[in-house]
């Protein structure tokens, strides 16, 4: 009976062991996990930072977009009308030429 005695001490002592180890492990994982956690915490805070300038560009880039657009529409109706000046013009000087050759 002492022998069964010491064996189930014996088997005692390796399962207080073995559950020291497997606290060992959870407060291991636990660390690692608040870790995780506070990069990810971390990343997340850079990201709406570097989406913040970004959208911001955007929408700066778009006003000037939308600037040399309408300078853009501006020029094209200045040219449309230089241009049948122009064709105007040439009609004309075509008509004296034709009167002075004949």
């Amino acid at each position: 009976m002492d022998e069964i005695l010491q064996q189930i001490l014996h088997e005692l002592r390796d399962l207080k062991s073995d559950v020291s180890g497997l606290k060992s492990d959870v407060s291991s994982l636990k660390a690692g996990q608040e870790r995780i956690e506070t990069k990810v915490d971390n990343l997340a805070l850079e990201l709406r930072s570097n989406f913040k300038f970004t959208n911001d560009k955007l929408e700066e880039h778009k006003s000037i977009f939308t600037v040399v657009s309408n300078e853009i529409k501006g020029i094209k109706g200045d040219i449309e009308f230089l241009s049948g000046k122009s064709g105007k013009h040439d009609t004309e000087i075509n008509h004296i030429m034709n009167m002075l050759r004949g």
